[in-house]
C-alpha cells in the first residue's frame, strides 16, 4: 500500500469518526426536543380535544369605535350567517322549526309571517311602522299578552338569492327595523334573518294564530330574555396585536430564547437546523404563554364594564401584519358605554396592540 493510499484511509477514517460523532450528538439532540418539546404539545393536544368534546356535550349551541352605518352590514351578515346559514340555503333556523306545525293545507293558506323581533310594547292594539320591511313590505305589530311581534307578511319560503348585494340588502333593511322598533318601543329581541311563522297542519288557523301560540308556550321565556336585555346593548370588542414585534421582544428578553442563540454558536453545521427548529418552538411556546396573560388581563379589565361576556372565535384579520388575539360580544347597560369605551383606549394605546369596538347592536349574542 503506498503512503498516498495510507493517507487516505486515514483520512476517511476521520471523516467518519466524525460523522458518527455528528450522528450520535445529532440524536442526543433529537432526543432532547421530543423529550422537552413534542411530548408536552401531545399531552396538550389530547386534552383540548377533551375540552371541546365536553363542550360540545354541556352545550347547544389601530382604535375604532364603528358607527351602525360603518360596521353594520358586516355585524348582521355575521349574525345571519351564524344563526340562520347562508340565505340561499333552505335551512330554518330552530326556532322557525319549532314555530312550525307542518306544511300548508290547502289553497286559503298561501302566507306566513317574516319574523323580525318581539318588542317590549304593553299594548292590545296593532301598530303599523310602514312599508320599511324587505323588498318594500308594511311592517306592523301582532300584540300578545304584553309583548309585540314585529312582522311582515310573507310567502311561506324562505328569501333566496344568489346575488350577493340582494342579501346584504336584505341583511341592512331587518337591521333597520330593529332599529326603528327600538326607537318605538324601546327594549327587542332581536330574531335571526328569515325567520318565517307558518300556518299550522290541520285546521283553518293561520300564521297569526300559530305565532300566538307559540309566544304563549314561550312566553316566560320570552319576558325573561326582554328583562334580561332591557337598557343594555350589544358592543363588539376585537384585540389585535403584531406577532413579528412580538417574537422580536422574546428574542431579546428571553433567556431560554438566548441561551439556545448562544448554543447554536457553538455547534456544527450537522445540528444547526435542530437548533433552528428548537429555536422556534421556545419562541412560540413563549409566544403562547405571553398571549394567554394578556388575553387573561384584558377579558379581566373589559369584564368590570360589561354586563355579560361570550368569547366568539378569532377571525384572520384584515391587515397581514396583525393577528387576533380575542373577539368578545358585550352586553352592556346604556350608560356605561363610555367606560368600556375608556378602557379599551388603554389598551389600544400598549405597544404592538391594536383595537376594533363596534355598536350599538340588538342584543343578538345573549337571546
Amino acid at each position: 500500500m503506498s503512503e498516498k493510499d495510507k493517507l487516505r484511509g486515514i483520512i476517511t477514517e476521520i471523516v467518519r469518526e466524525e460523522i458518527e460523532e455528528m450522528v450520535q450528538e445529532a440524536n442526543e439532540e433529537m432526543k432532547e426536543i421530543v423529550r422537552a418539546d413534542l411530548f408536552p404539545r401531545l399531552r396538550s393536544t389530547v386534552r383540548e380535544s377533551i375540552t371541546k368534546e365536553l363542550e360540545s356535550a354541556a352545550f347547544e349551541y389601530g382604535y375604532n369605535v364603528e358607527s351602525k352605518e360603518e360596521a353594520g352590514e358586516e355585524k348582521a351578515v355575521a349574525v345571519a350567517a351564524s344563526e340562520s346559514g347562508d340565505a340561499e340555503n333552505e335551512i330554518e333556523p330552530p326556532m322557525a322549526r319549532e314555530m312550525e306545525a307542518g306544511e300548508t293545507q290547502g289553497q286559503e293558506q298561501k302566507s306566513g309571517l317574516y319574523l323580525y323581533g318581539i318588542a317590549d310594547a304593553n299594548t292590545d292594539a296593532q301598530t303599523k311602522l310602514g312599508e320599511i320591511g324587505i323588498e318594500g313590505n308594511e311592517v306592523f305589530t301582532i300584540p300578545y299578552k304584553g309583548l309585540s311581534a314585529i312582522v311582515h307578511n310573507c310567502p311561506l319560503e324562505p328569501y333566496k338569492s344568489e346575488d350577493e348585494e340582494v342579501v346584504k340588502g336584505w341583511v341592512k333593511t331587518h337591521q333597520h327595523v330593529l332599529d326603528v322598533a327600538e326607537d318605538k318601543f324601546g327594549t327587542v329581541i332581536p330574531f335571526s334573518l328569515d325567520m318565517i311563522i307558518k300556518p299550522e297542519d290541520g285546521n283553518n288557523a293561520g300564521a297569526e294564530e300559530a305565532l300566538k301560540k307559540w309566544m304563549g308556550e314561550e312566553l316566560e321565556g320570552l319576558r325573561e330574555k326582554m328583562d334580561k336585555i332591557r337598557g343594555k346593548k350589544e358592543y363588539g370588542v376585537q384585540i389585535f396585536y403584531v406577532p413579528s414585534v412580538m417574537s422580536e421582544r422574546i428574542a431579546a428578553e428571553n433567556g431560554e430564547v438566548r441561551k439556545i442563540k448562544d448554543e447554536m454558536k457553538s455547534k456544527g453545521p450537522g445540528t444547526a437546523y435542530i437548533y433552528k427548529q428548537k429555536l422556534e418552538t421556545a419562541i412560540k411556546h413563549e409566544m403562547e404563554s405571553i398571549m394567554d396573560s394578556y388575553f387573561k388581563d384584558f377579558y379581566g379589565r373589559i369584564k368590570n364594564h360589561v354586563e355579560e361576556i361570550k368569547v366568539e372565535k378569532t377571525k384572520k384579520a384584515d391587515e397581514k401584519d396583525m393577528q387576533m388575539i380575542m373577539n368578545l360580544s358585550c352586553l352592556v347597560a346604556e350608560d356605561r358605554y363610555k367606560e368600556l369605551g375608556t378602557e379599551l383606549e388603554k389598551i389600544d394605546d400598549m405597544d404592538s396592540f391594536s383595537v376594533r369596538y363596534t355598536g350599538p347592536w340588538p342584543a343578538y349574542s345573549f337571546v
